[in-house]
């Protein structure tokens, strides 16, 4: 008897451990910060259609549990797509600014791509269900890790904590066969001789101030020596490159304006007539090879047919809330149009706005709008503008608007002006001119250990 009740209460142990450890390894990812934010790994999905999980957001005034349907939001993509769904919780209350960042990692931690969360739960602020979707991963591996920093008013934070993601779609994948280095491509008139490239390079920008030896903190180093017409050239720069590799993993930078960049940075610096280029974001280098594509631009030197001067462009008040809200910044006072490079284009008054606290850095605005857009693999640049004493305006690029009447598309351009106290007109010369593209297949070296 007493070793029938033996053998009942070890049957129950071994279940119950059973259950136990099953609960262990089905328990849900969450990654905690130290203002006690937390992201909670709801599920991951692989292919086109993406719907929010069966799952319950706690509001976030009343911790009242509100529940997500399947299918009530959703999204496709083009291509198969792996996404993460994640519960991003934080103290809304404080009526800060919250974001986060998802970084993708190898198991070696040797690269890493970034990504962001896009909302499509039924959570309030401060407990919100996005989808975060990951277009570049270690595919040749059997599961890699996902790290997560917190931004805002406080500053920013890098988890410690990593989400281990299995892979979907491991498996065979095709080898490409790097070209040696250096070596040369043209487009038209334009060759660029890629002669170095570097995983893992120093970067000028430190995104993880904790750990300046960070993946997210390393970049990509391209030499490159560029000639138009068989002589040496200075004025014609990387504006955007895409990494790719066998695996189907793909990565993008590009330049949005002189001023900025968009899905990552970059930098050029010229030394003994070379432009040694360096961008974010890498792939992984355990793959034989990378397809690198770079768009080149001209920066200054352009010819009288891609260039055009507009003079005495009035400089009116006006409030900084209209010129930025599409909405009301709508006017039919142009100032001057034309055609050029088979693009109409429209300038219309500067403005100077009166809604400024003082010792504002910008003063003003200036619109100019391309209709139709410009092509791809056409550029406009601003190549001068002046004060009606021909002193220069410095100006930042606040980036592009697009809107679509018909089948028409019209890019709106905003430049945001500097020190125009005193000014009445202002003088500019802009150039729209075609870029380059080249592409090489090349096996990036690593960076020396320090």
């Amino acid at each position: 008897m007493k070793t029938k009740i033996l053998s009942g209460v070890v049957v129950v142990l071994v279940i119950g451990l059973a259950a136990g450890a099953f609960w262990w390894l089905r328990r849900p990812q969450v990654i905690t910060f130290s203002d006690d934010s937390k992201v909670t790994l709801l599920a991951v999905e692989y292919g086109k259609r993406h719907a929010v999980p069966a799952a319950k957001a706690p509001a976030a005034s009343t911790k009242a549990r509100t529940p997500v349907r399947r299918g009530a939001n959703s999204f496709t993509t083009t291509n198969d797509t792996l996404v993460l769904w994640v519960r991003q919780e934080y103290d809304a209350t404080q009526n800060q600014f919250h974001s986060f960042q998802y970084c993708v990692y190898d198991k070696a931690e040797t690269a890493c791509m970034q990504t962001f969360g896009r909302n499509y739960g039924n959570g309030r602020q401060g407990s919100e269900i996005v989808a975060v979707q990951i277009d570049a991963f270690p595919r040749r591996q059997g599961k890699f890790i996902v790290r997560v920093q917190e931004q805002g008013n406080g500053g920013q934070e890098m988890s410690d904590q990593k989400f281990v993601i299995a892979n979907p779609v491991r498996g065979s994948f095709a080898n490409w066969t790097a070209e040696p280095l250096p070596a040369t491509k043209s487009d038209d008139d334009l060759s660029v001789t890629l002669t170095k490239l570097v995983a893992g390079a120093d970067a000028p920008i430190n995104r993880n101030q904790d750990n300046p030896d960070d993946a997210m903190n390393k970049g990509v180093q391209a030499v490159l020596h560029i000639e138009r017409g068989g002589k040496p050239v200075a004025n014609w720069e990387p504006v955007s490159v895409e990494t790719s590799d066998a695996t189907g993993n793909e990565s993008r930078t590009i330049q949005i304006g002189q001023n900025g960049w968009q899905n990552g940075w970059a930098n050029s610096s010229w030394q003994n007539g070379d432009d040694t280029f360096i961008y974010q974001w890498g792939l992984w280098t355990d793959e034989p090879a990378w397809k690198i594509r770079l768009e080149l631009s001209q920066q200054s030197g352009f010819s009288s047919d891609e260039q055009w001067t507009v003079q005495n462009i009035p400089l009116q008040p006006g409030r900084q809330q209209d010129f930025y809200n599409s909405a009301r910044n709508k006017t039919n006072a142009v100032v001057a149009e034309t055609d050029l490079n088979g693009v109409h284009l429209k300038i219309f008054p500067a403005k100077q706005f009166t809604d400024l606290p003082q010792n504002m850095p910008v003063q003003g605005g200036l619109t100019i709008q391309a209709d139709p857009a410009l092509p791809d693999g056409m550029r406009m640049t601003l190549v001068s503008l002046t004060d009606d004493q021909t002193n220069d305006v410095g100006y930042w690029n606040n980036g592009t608007m697009t809107s679509t009447t018909g089948a028409t598309t019209i890019t709106t351009y905003r430049y945001g002006l500097r020190d125009i106290s005193g000014v009445t007109n202002l003088n500019l010369t802009l150039a729209v001119h075609k870029s380059r593209f080249v592409e090489f297949t090349a096996k990036p070296e690593k960076a020396a250990a320090k």
